[in-house]
């Protein structure tokens, strides 16, 4: 099974961008989205940042994917994660429907902001995230560590199908200081250490698919808008994809394709042998 992660800062605006970002004047089947499709045949797509409340925005991607499932932010332009896939789940939740938790959670601001979707296949179960930014100052640390913990319990309880689960989408953090090119101040988001010591209670149960085979490459999946950092390939790397350890020996292949533009993100890629 082959899985591709892409956070596309709005779908309505990465469906008429080339592969090198650039304005399409005809977008028909040939977006950036297309051409990744074209180039490397997933069987899952994950997106984040959909920024749209219509499904329809991504009927151009039925074609090639007759499965869509979107989940949406209240919020209108803000947030919000799809999954396009070829075969049908067997079963498809949003949020964390799945799960009891011991308090309610319904009315939790980031339980209305469309950041998780789950489908379970015969073979293999993925869920697609975009976790809370923590914002500068780390002014929503809280309800990010909230919520973190809410995802570690929930994947927790996914493991009672018995099948391996991957983890895909913008974590919003830089694992390691490894993962991103310049050394960062403590209270800094996506470095601090309290949204990494979050991480490294999912790697108890989870591998980081791409540190697995590449334990010491630097590569990066997104870039500030600022201070030409992209093309200055001054980057950071939180878009990733964990697998359950006890199915890590499955993992074949993980990439970052940077080629991929459109987006201040580019595609990361799974292939796990189901």
């Amino acid at each position: 099974m082959r899985i591709i992660s892409f956070n596309v800062n709005g779908i309505r605006s990465i469906k008429n961008k080339s592969k090198q970002g650039q304005p399409l004047q005809q977008p028909e089947n040939t977006s950036v989205l297309h051409q990744l499709i074209e180039d490397h045949q997933p069987d899952i797509l994950a997106f984040q940042e959909i920024k749209t409340q219509s499904i329809a925005d991504l009927d151009f991607l039925k074609p090639q994917f007759p499965h869509i499932f979107i989940n949406t932010a209240v919020k209108k332009g803000y947030s919000g994660t799809a999954l396009l896939t070829k075969e049908e789940p067997q079963e498809i939740h949003y949020n964390f429907d799945l799960c009891e938790f011991e308090q309610d959670i319904t009315d939790k601001s980031w339980n209305q902001e469309g950041r998780t979707i789950t489908a379970i296949f015969e073979t293999c179960i993925v869920v697609t995230v975009y976790v809370p930014n923590s914002k500068p100052k780390l002014a929503r640390i809280d309800e990010r560590l909230e919520w973190e913990e809410h995802l570690r319990v929930y994947l927790i309880q996914l493991e009672m199908y018995g099948r391996p689960i991957i983890l895909c989408g913008d974590l919003n953090v830089a694992p390691q200081p490894m993962d991103i090119h310049s050394k960062q101040g403590a209270n800094i988001a996506g470095a601090s250490p309290q949204e990494r010591g979050a991480f490294q209670r999912l790697t108890e149960r989870f591998t980081d698919s791409f540190r697995h085979l590449h334990p010491a490459e630097q590569q990066w999946s997104w870039w500030s808008n600022f201070a030409d950092s992209r093309a200055r390939n001054k980057g950071w790397r939180i878009d990733l994809i964990l697998v359950s350890t006890a199915h890590k020996d499955q993992i074949e292949n993980a990439a970052i394709l940077p080629e991929y533009h459109g987006s201040d993100h580019c595609p990361v890629l799974l292939d796990l042998m189901v």
